[in-house]
């Protein structure tokens, strides 16, 4: 008799593995101060509001990039040295690794999921989740306030040449299936 299920090749994932995997993918969100954010990003202290306001707050804040939660070997180190005693230590990804290629499949899809999950627990407002990959995979999200501009206007990544807007994707939670690329909605 042939079964319909089948285990994934290799070894399977420690359960503490797959719960540190859980907190990033279908996070838990806290509320403070009007803002919302990452649970596993907030580390119980107050947080201050920033100058710009609650969005550029919730953006800067929980701007999650995909290689700081992962282990990759598409990560290189660049030493630049300023002066005798200081030098700047700046990161650079190869792009057409797959570990690369990996971890923008893994940040399209957490874009997707964080979406999905603040709709669930916020259903009477509407966030907007970022997906961006210019030099390194990134996921960030906000709540859509009246009195803000949103952190990227729609127009700007349909109508983006520039390559800092390569592969981005906003998430709505007002238009669940229909994310906005470069080339306009999907």
């Amino acid at each position: 008799m042939s079964t319909f299920f089948h285990r994934l090749p290799g070894r399977p994932v420690s359960v503490v593995t797959g719960q540190r995997l859980l907190r990033i993918f279908w996070p838990e969100f806290k509320e403070m101060n009007g803002c919302v954010f990452l649970g596993f990003q907030c580390s119980g202290g107050p947080i201050t509001e920033l100058a710009d306001g609650k969005t550029e707050t919730e953006c800067f804040i929980h701007h999650t990039h995909i290689f700081d939660e992962f282990r990759n070997r598409a990560t290189s180190e660049q030493r630049d040295h300023v002066a005798r005693d200081f030098e700047v230590v700046e990161n650079s990804y190869d792009d057409k690794h797959p570990d690369f290629i990996a971890a923008c499949e893994i940040g399209m899809t957490i874009a997707s999921m964080w979406t999905l999950k603040l709709k669930v627990d916020f259903p009477h407002d509407r966030f907007r989740v970022y997906y961006t990959q210019y030099d390194n995979p990134i996921v960030r999200f906000h709540k859509v306030r009246q009195t803000e501009p949103v952190w990227l206007p729609d127009e700007a990544v349909r109508d983006a040449n520039a390559l800092t807007l390569r592969g981005t994707i906003v998430y709505d939670t007002e238009y669940l299936n229909a994310p906005i690329t470069n080339g306009g909605r999907m």
